[in-house]
């Protein structure tokens, strides 16, 4: 049993999407017949349903022409097929104008408008008073003028303040048309003297642009033809604007995730019936993000769209939305979370370890000085721009005293970290070993029972320095006390001496002597 009826469901579902849009019957004023002093006779047929049953038909007539249900009507069943109406109480020797009518579930529509003229009633023969004779020159019986036959086209391209209709003027009648086009309004049955469109002239179809339309209003439409003895509408035909909305707009999943970059986007699945003029993303590291935080923009419209996130902070996380912006307002996706990646803050290259500090140029720096296998240990001692070791150290065996040399940074004919751990480890610059001093904390500490200092970085993490002294002569001089770090950098003031980074116990700063001087290396890697 749930078998069937699960199967009756879809059925029925099946039959309620096909079924058809309802529309007005369509009906046909054939003809006036036995037309006497004060009654007619009309025939009609309903030719068309609509899609749903015909409950009432019959005829209309007036004398001002155009004539509907609300003039005088005749009820005559209901159905299709042909039918005879028959007028009753009419005044003689005047004109009617008459329309077939049909009413469904949709409405109410007309048959083409028919006119004609009763008869004159004759007066009673008197033989005491001999017939006047027949005046050849007597007015014929006036002819009833043809009038216009207007149709009104269905209303198409609904906007939110506009739409599309237009008529058909398919026959003039007895006068040419001066004037055509639709009147609309708010109420029923509008003319000329409410709002109305300019069409051109004469005979044929047309198409009316209406504008300057309100919103989510319900607006009655006729088509309407002028000539010289009046202006003659078509059925009346109705349709609603459309209401000012915002867009809807999903957030797109968050892929290509870098150290400060992603890619993200959207989709406007609805404009809101107004036209989309911005559209991207949005992005924070609070909850919730609007256009007045972080966003791209990514054009217009409906659709789907990418969104390049860039300029983004390293191991952080981030809240982002799609958002679609219309004459209504601004509208936002769902929200997506993200984390961007961490870089790697330590690691090993060649056999010796590194940590990245955070610094602004991304230099990293090493765990210990050159010569030494642990961060407290002194290591070797070196003249600027020797790579060898020494048992002295005087201005007299120092082969870089007195010459003319640049920065020596990378180069392993001078440079002692490039020589002896290989490609990528070099000799810190003048400048980054000033970023080292400005851009980080030190802390004067002991580490294994060696002092120095602990230098951390913007990111938290540290490096240390031993107060390894220096060596002159075949002499240690200040180990404990003081350390020297030879930069790359000659000094610019004569040939005898370079720059270099120390410390004792109350300062650390960069200062410049003589290249002779045993000193400590601490290497970086890009």
């Amino acid at each position: 049993m749930k078998k069937v009826s699960v199967v009756l469901t879809m059925l029925c579902t099946l039959l309620f999407a096909c079924k058809p849009e309802l529309e007005t019957p369509t009906v046909v004023t054939k003809s006036v017949e036995e037309i006497t002093e004060t009654t007619a006779n009309v025939v009609a047929e309903v030719v068309a349903d609509g899609g749903t049953e015909v409950t009432e038909r019959g005829v209309c007539w007036n004398k001002e022409g155009n004539p509907e249900i609300t003039n005088y009507c005749t009820i005559n069943g209901s159905g299709l097929g042909a039918y005879t109406a028959a007028l009753t109480d009419l005044e003689p020797n005047t004109a009617y104008y008459v329309r077939a009518y049909a009413t469904n579930e949709k409405g109410t529509s007309y048959g083409e408008e028919k006119s004609f003229m009763t008869k004159e009633i004759e007066e009673p023969e008197n033989p005491e008073e001999p017939e006047e004779p027949e005046d050849p020159e007597d007015p014929e019986e006036p002819e009833i003028p043809e009038i216009p036959v207007v149709i009104t086209f269905d209303v198409t391209d609904i906007t939110v303040n506009s739409a599309v209709c237009g008529g058909e003027i398919a026959s003039e009648g007895d006068v040419v048309i001066i004037a055509r086009g639709v009147c609309y309004a708010t109420n029923q049955n509008p003319t000329i003297e409410d709002n109305h469109t300019t069409d051109g002239a004469g005979i044929g179809s047309y198409i009316s642009n209406l504008s300057n339309l309100s919103q989510n209003t319900t607006y009655y439409v006729r088509a309407y033809a002028t000539n010289e003895n009046g202006t003659y509408y078509g059925e009346e035909k109705t349709f609603v604007t459309l209401e000012k909305l915002l867009p809807e707009v999903t957030t797109s999943e968050v892929t290509d995730i870098t150290l400060n970059s992603v890619v993200c986007g959207g989709e406007v699945t609805f404009e809101g019936n107004l036209e989309v003029t911005a559209r991207g993303v949005c992005w924070s590291t609070e909850q919730n993000p609007t256009i007045e935080d972080n966003h791209t923009t990514d054009g217009a419209g409906i659709g789907s769209y990418i969104s390049n996130l860039s300029n983004l902070s390293q191991n952080t996380t981030y809240y982002v939305r799609a958002y679609a912006t219309n004459e209504q307002g601004t509208n936002y996706g769902e929200e997506v979370v993200f984390s961007t990646e961490a870089e790697e803050t330590t690691g090993t290259t060649n056999g010796h370890e590194w940590v990245d500090l955070g610094l602004p140029s991304g230099v990293k720096w090493a765990t210990c000085n050159v010569g030494a296998s642990l961060p407290g240990e002194y290591g070797d001692y070196y003249a600027w721009g020797e790579t060898e070791t020494k048992d002295s150290y005087d201005s007299n065996n120092c082969s870089t005293m007195y010459v003319p040399m640049d920065d020596i940074s990378g180069n392993p004919q001078y440079d002692v970290a490039r020589k002896e751990w290989g490609d990528s480890w070099r000799m810190p610059t003048y400048e980054e070993q000033e970023e080292l001093l400005n851009n980080c904390s030190w802390e004067l500490t002991t580490e294994n029972g060696f002092n120095g200092y602990k230098v951390t970085g913007p990111n938290g993490n540290s490096i240390f320095l031993p107060a390894a002294g220096y060596r002159y002569g075949t002499t240690l001089n200040f180990d404990g006390y003081y350390g020297g770090y030879w930069s790359s950098k000659p000094h610019d003031d004569g040939d005898d001496s370079a720059f270099f980074l120390c410390f004792d116990d109350k300062e650390q700063r960069i200062n410049a002597y003589y290249r002779s001087d045993g000193q400590s290396v601490r290497a970086v890697i890009e």
